[in-house]
């Protein structure tokens, strides 16, 4: 397991692996607040019925996927294509993929073929019961963006990823400057990491205004860029920090469970990058002659980022009310027990964090 970066005097750098469960409230420290990747090993996810029932010998188990969701509509990217800054998709159903699994894995995944990637699948939000094949780690359970969106099940962040060995995603950061948590359930992926503000380097560095796509292009260790290089194993779980970007490959036939999120801890990366992008979407129109009232902004930020300010508005509303009335996590019924209960594990000492954050927040947008 690789585990480790270069920073720019070519000194390595190691990511922390957590082996055992640890309090939370020194995990929110260390890793939410400083926001520092990590990786939590396999003992995090052993419980979960994902990795008895679509798993075995350490390869995809396709029957218990087709048995409870063989006519799902999934969306399928095509990993050789380009769309903007991603891959385009097209939806096909999961027997189908299944059955393209089989073959391209039979033919030794040939070149003559292309190389699909199962990306962004919503299991869990349109098959609610599926939420039984695994556990948010406690670390992760305070989850203000899909506490959200859950309720009257207007969407969600939850997504299934399948791709066999080969597959990729670009180098990217994650939607709304937001953390996200991947777990292997099978199969084995690599990740490159860039820490904040080392992609601003990396385009000066190659004399080029967008982001490279694919780091697999560049001798990324020759540049001069701090960067880490993770490989993630079956039943592991890699924390992706605010504003990290990231590229992300498949060295093995895999399935991952994987989460955006974000909560007191980093809301206010969410608030600077809902500000920048209603920033960019301005100047882009006065670029035409032609400036946005209150509500054109609100339809474009909608339109183009996915969140705005009202959305935003209303979900910290909800924090408020909802930690108010004593609800504080989703996903997990763990409570920790490995302290005094004196830190952010103490839940209500954590309700009135969240509340406080939420409502800092809310007067900062009332001044917009």
């Amino acid at each position: 397991m690789k585990l480790v970066g270069r920073n720019k005097a070519n000194a390595q750098m190691e990511v922390d692996v957590i082996n055992n469960e640890v309090c939370y409230s020194e995990f929110y420290n260390k890793y939410l607040i400083m926001n520092r990747p990590c990786l939590l090993s396999k003992t995090h996810t052993e419980s979960w019925l994902s990795r008895k029932l679509w798993a075995e010998n350490e390869l995809p188990s396709w029957e218990n996927l087709l048995d409870s969701y063989g006519e799902s509509e999934v969306p399928v990217a095509n990993c050789g294509e380009s769309y903007f800054d991603s891959h385009p998709k097209s939806n096909w159903t999961l027997k189908d993929f299944v059955t393209y699994m089989r073959e391209y894995k039979e033919k030794g995944y040939p070149s003559t073929m292309p190389c699909l990637y199962l990306k962004d699948w919503h299991l869990f939000k349109h098959f609610p019961g599926s939420t039984s094949m695994y556990e948010t780690p406690i670390y992760f359970a305070i989850d203000w963006l899909n506490e959200y969106w859950i309720q009257g099940n207007q969407d969600d962040y939850r997504f299934v990823y399948i791709g066999p060995k080969g597959s990729w995603t670009p180098l990217h950061a994650d939607v709304y400057g937001s953390f996200s948590w991947s777990a292997n359930v099978v199969g084995k992926k690599r990740w490159i990491f860039l820490p904040p503000g080392e992609e601003v380097i990396l385009k000066s560095l190659l004399g080029i205004t967008s982001l490279p796509r694919d780091l697999e292009q560049i001798d990324i260790s020759a540049i001069g860029v701090t960067y880490y290089d993770i490989v993630q194993s079956a039943g592991e779980v890699v924390f992706v920090p605010s504003g990290w970007h990231h590229q992300v490959w498949n060295l093995e036939d895999t399935i991952s469970i994987n989460h955006n999120w974000f909560n007191g801890a980093n809301a206010s990366h969410i608030h600077k990058g809902l500000l920048n992008a209603s920033i960019e979407i301005e100047e882009e129109v006065s670029g035409y002659g032609t400036n946005l009232d209150e509500e054109q902004l609100e339809v474009f930020l909608n339109s183009h980022y996915g969140m705005n300010f009202r959305q935003f508005r209303q979900l910290l509303q909800m924090v408020v009310a909802r930690r108010n009335s004593g609800f504080l996590k989703i996903h997990s019924l763990k409570n920790c027990l490995l302290c005094s209960g004196d830190g952010w594990c103490n839940q209500q000492r954590h309700q009135n964090m969240d509340r406080q954050v939420a409502l800092e927040l809310l007067k900062s947008l009332s001044k917009k």
